[in-house]
């Protein structure tokens, strides 16, 4: 949760007071690396007022309960990581991850399911006593 406290120290300690422009408080928020949807939720907490916090509902609303997919950029502003992906790319690393049978695949894994059925009918054979099992008499 962004508190104006916080917002009031980072712009003391460059320079600057909660009343200066929005482009001021915009470019320093920014030279601190600061996304920007959480660079417009500090003004909007910086504007609002202080003693109802009407806005701060609405901004923490906006900020906190969306719908919307997350881009790259969110992703890595939150993580604190960076991600030179583009939708595209992850569109199509996504389709190159499936699984892919070739049929060397496929060979191998229907030859050791017969061997396993094979198996299991014999041991059921031998247990039960019938078929090759079975004593003549």
């Amino acid at each position: 949760m962004i508190q104006r406290t916080q917002i009031e120290q980072i712009l003391r300690l460059n320079g600057l007071s909660a009343s200066s422009p929005d482009e001021e408080i915009k470019s320093v928020l920014l030279s601190a690396r600061w996304h920007s949807d959480d660079i417009e939720a500090a003004i909007m907490v910086l504007r609002e007022n202080v003693k109802d916090h009407t806005t701060h509902v609405d901004t923490m609303h906006k900020v906190f309960h969306t719908d919307q997919k997350l881009d790259a950029q969110a992703i890595s502003s939150l993580l604190g990581i960076e991600m030179n992906l583009t939708s595209d790319q992850v569109g199509t690393s996504v389709k190159n991850t499936r699984a892919k049978l070739h049929f060397n695949n496929i060979l191998v894994l229907g030859l050791i399911s017969l061997l396993l059925s094979l198996i299991f009918v014999f041991a059921a054979m031998w247990y039960l006593k019938m078929g090759l099992f079975y004593p003549l008499r």
